[in-house]
C-alpha cells in the first residue's frame, strides 16, 4: 500500500473539476485514491499493533473493535464488539480546536494549524460514515437487527455531496437498503404479512 502512495498520479489544482471549499482538502481531488488507501492502512496498523498499547483516540478504538468483530469466530464476541463500537459511535463528540500556548505560535501559524485540525475533523467525520455502514452490514448478517438498524441510521443521518463524496453516497445507499430490510424484519415480528396494500396479519385467511 505504501508503494501505491508513491505512484505519481497527481493532477494539478487547475484540472480539478469541482469547487473546493474550506471543508475540502485539495489533496483529496488531486490524488483521490489516497484517502481510501490511507484508511485501509490505518485499519491494518491498528490490527497489527500488538505491543503498542491501546489506540490513541476513541475513533481508532471504534475502528479496531469493528475490525476485530469482522475476524473473530466467536459470535458472542462479535456481538459484544459491535455493541461496544455502536455505543461509542453514538456518544462520540467531535474534538474542538484548542491552541497549545506552549508552542508560542504567531497568528498565521495558529490559523494554519486550526485549518488542518478542521480538515482532519471533516476527514474523520466521513470515516465514521464508512465505519457505521460496515457495522450495519456485519450486524445484519449476524441477525442483530436492532444493532444493524441503529448503525445504518447513523450512517445515513448526514447529507454529502454526490460528486465529491461518491464513496459516502455508496455507503449510505447500502445502509438505506439495510434499513429497509430491518423494517421488513420488524413487520414480520408483528406478524404482518408483506405484499398487501392493506396490512394483513399471518393469522388472517
Amino acid at each position: 500500500m505504501k508503494k501505491c502512495l508513491d505512484i505519481d498520479y497527481s493532477i494539478t489544482l487547475k484540472a480539478v473539476q469541482v469547487e473546493i471549499t474550506e471543508d475540502d482538502d485539495p489533496a483529496n481531488f488531486q490524488r483521490p485514491q489516497d484517502k481510501i488507501i490511507k484508511f485501509l492502512m490505518k485499519k491494518l496498523d491498528l490490527k497489527t499493533n500488538l505491543y503498542g498499547g491501546d489506540p490513541e483516540t476513541i475513533q481508532d478504538q471504534i475502528i479496531l473493535d469493528v475490525e476485530n468483530a469482522k475476524t473473530t469466530r466467536n459470535q458472542k464476541m462479535r456481538e459484544t464488539l459491535l455493541d461496544k463500537a455502536l455505543k461509542a459511535l453514538q456518544e462520540f463528540e467531535e474534538p474542538v480546536y484548542k491552541p497549545d500556548q506552549a508552542k508560542d505560535l504567531v497568528e498565521e501559524e495558529t490559523l494554519a494549524e486550526q485549518k488542518l485540525f478542521h480538515l482532519n475533523n471533516i476527514k474523520e467525520r466521513k470515516q465514521r460514515v464508512l465505519i457505521a455502514n460496515e457495522m450495519a452490514k456485519l450486524a445484519f448478517e449476524e441477525n442483530l437487527i436492532d444493532l444493524a438498524f441503529d448503525a445504518a441510521t447513523l450512517a445515513t443521518k448526514d447529507e454529502w455531496d454526490p460528486i465529491k463524496d461518491h464513496d459516502l453516497i455508496m455507503a449510505q445507499s447500502e445502509s438505506h437498503a439495510i434499513l429497509a430490510k430491518c423494517y421488513v424484519e420488524y413487520l414480520l415480528e408483528e406478524e404482518i404479512e408483506i405484499g398487501h396494500k392493506e396490512l394483513v396479519t399471518l393469522d388472517d385467511d
